[in-house]
């Protein structure tokens, strides 16, 4: 009896990525067709926040189900007194997809959320910011960083990609190559590419820093090349 509420909410934690990962799919792909997009992946993110409130819209009117629109740039909550850092938290993750445990046996376990991070790939913009780089040391690495925490008390999270330039198989190439120097216990990025503009993969990961230890890491890419607007020369190596 004391494992029937863990496989509760387990069957609805995997609904909630499910639905969630529906729902950035959707909303990407929209993004793909914007017009013009320019700026950095907070820019981005700003325009991505208003198409993912009319996917959620759209999905709550078609399935009679209440849908939250992810949190952008939501700190993550403390929940015990360990959690405390004396004020403002500067560490957020990109989105928060928040699900609520009913079955709950402690108040730490009483919300859990699916943070998304999301990152520009592509060439780098200067000498010292290379984005592919930048996808696996202030991304990918965050979901296992003392400092961040992203993914935490969760099993399972998201990483995005705009793609700004560079082709999909070259990007993957160089970032399994800052993987492998910054995270060489990490398993390689693979993507099948068998789509025009959104790209789905998942990597398992084995944490250190932050619980649960096993942990489910999905990568959606999106291509922005024709329709991304550069203010300024690209940086080429």
């Amino acid at each position: 009896m004391a494992r029937r509420p863990l496989s509760h909410f387990i069957a609805l934690w995997n609904r909630h990525v499910l639905l969630y990962s529906e729902v950035f799919s959707v909303a990407l792909q929209g993004l793909s067709e914007s017009a013009s997009i320019s700026g950095d992946e907070d820019a981005i993110s700003e325009i991505l926040c208003l198409i993912l409130n009319r996917v959620c819209f759209n999905f709550g009117k078609s399935r009679n189900q209440e849908l939250q629109t992810p949190y952008w740039e939501a700190p993550i909550q403390p929940v015990t007194g360990d959690e405390l850092r004396g004020g403002k938290i500067k560490k957020r993750p990109d989105f928060t997809c928040k699900c609520i445990n009913p079955w709950a046996d402690s108040h730490e376990k009483y919300e859990i959320s699916f943070h998304v991070e999301c990152k520009l790939l592509g060439y780098p913009t200067s000498a010292t910011w290379i984005l592919n780089e930048n996808y696996v040391k202030n991304g990918i690495k965050r979901f296992d960083s003392k400092i961040h925490e992203y993914g935490k008390r969760a099993d399972s999270g998201m990483m995005i990609g705009y793609i700004i330039s560079m082709t999909p198989e070259e990007i993957e190439s160089e970032v399994n190559v800052y993987q492998k120097k910054h995270a060489s216990e990490y398993t390689q990025i693979k993507f099948l590419f068998d789509t025009i503009t959104l790209f789905k993969t998942r990597q398992d990961i084995k944490r250190k820093n932050v619980m649960p230890a096993r942990f489910k890491l999905t990568h959606f890419w999106v291509d922005l090349r024709n329709c991304y607007k550069n203010l300024a020369q690209q940086y080429r190596k």
